[in-house]
């Protein structure tokens, strides 16, 4: 018994021995670096539109800076809000990241009464773009400025009847503020879809519209459309000689702006290695480009300042919303 005892001891004694052998060497296994495996990055919109176009481009441009890939799934449905729920319920573990556009906290929470998910689900990784609101005339409107529409229209004592992508959209949200601000009567003019909002003003049928630069771009070009102002702080660079309505004492910086977000509760080492690959990638050659190609301005934020603008905006576009059922719309023609 005494010898089973010894034999005991100098097994246990070899073993001590070799663990800190082998620690001494430095050869125990590391803690795996994230990631270990691909990223899923869900654009909750279809495919072929601006998110989907942005969320591609972005995945693209991580494979530079991440060890594995970052692959793009669709998952549309409920304007964004069916992906977005469903990212509340998903593992924080950085593998699952979701491409969101400013709507999804700034107007559905406003509108919907029961809605899956609140900003405080999340916590947002980088700010990438902005989509601004452009103001714009028939080139037959006598309007040349802003100013001058403003003055006429308030003088005249008339209601301006603007065009927009339809009733409690970021567009006619904007351009409703816009004339508040400015103290001028307005009744917009909801359709379904940017296109027919830009066919209204284009036929004359309307006095101004709001639209994105993408959907109005080519008929200024064309010199069918005259554009007045636009919704971000800085000059959409495609269309230098427009100013900003803050240029014009309007107080306003509205747009649909994108983001990536992930649910909260992600580790703080994963998050750092998200967001400076995100980071570099936004500043790829090849994102810029294809920002570029589809008219949408580069903004580039930290997840703070995303959540910031949020809570900015959300008493603005609130008050705006809750007037929506007050305002008498004139049918669409």
């Amino acid at each position: 018994m005494q010898v089973f005892s010894k034999g005991i001891f100098m097994a246990l004694t070899l073993l001590a021995i070799g663990c800190l052998w082998i620690l001494s060497l430095g050869i125990i296994p590391a803690e795996a670096k994230f990631p270990e495996r691909e990223i899923t990055l869900i654009c909750p919109w279809p495919p072929g539109g601006s998110s989907d176009l942005l969320t591609r481009a972005i995945a693209q441009a991580t494979k530079n800076y991440l060890s594995k890939p970052t692959v793009v799934i669709n998952r549309d449905g409920a304007n964004g809000m069916i992906a977005t729920a469903e990212a509340v319920r998903t593992k924080p573990d950085g593998y699952t990241i979701v491409q969101g556009a400013s709507g999804l906290f700034l107007t559905q929470p406003f509108v919907q009464k029961k809605l899956e998910y609140k900003q405080d689900d999340f916590d947002f990784l980088i700010g990438l773009t902005n989509e601004p609101i452009l103001l714009t005339v028939n080139i037959n409107s006598p309007y040349k400025t802003l100013e001058e529409m403003l003055k006429g229209f308030k003088e005249k004592n008339q209601v301006v009847r603007y065009s927009n992508s339809g009733m409690g959209g970021i567009p006619q949200l904007c351009l409703a503020y816009l004339f508040n601000l400015a103290g001028v009567k307005s009744q917009p003019i909801p359709f379904k879809g940017g296109g027919p909002a830009i066919t209204a003003i284009l036929g004359g049928h309307v006095d101004a519209c709001a639209s994105h630069p993408g959907e109005a771009y080519s008929h200024i070009k064309a010199g069918k459309l005259r554009p007045l102002a636009i919704s971000s702080l800085k000059r959409f660079p495609g269309l230098p000689d427009t100013p900003t309505m803050k240029e014009k004492g309007l107080d306003i910086d509205m747009g649909v702006k994108k983001f990536i977000f992930s649910p909260k509760g992600m580790l703080d080492d994963v998050r750092k290695t998200l967001v400076d690959a995100l980071q570099k990638a936004s500043e790829d050659a090849g994102f810029k480009k294809a920002m570029a190609d589809i008219y949408l301005m580069l903004d580039p934020m930290t997840g703070k300042e995303v959540l910031d603008y949020f809570n900015a905006q959300a008493p603005i576009m609130k008050k705006l919303i809750e007037e929506i059922s007050k305002t008498q719309s004139a049918p669409a023609k």
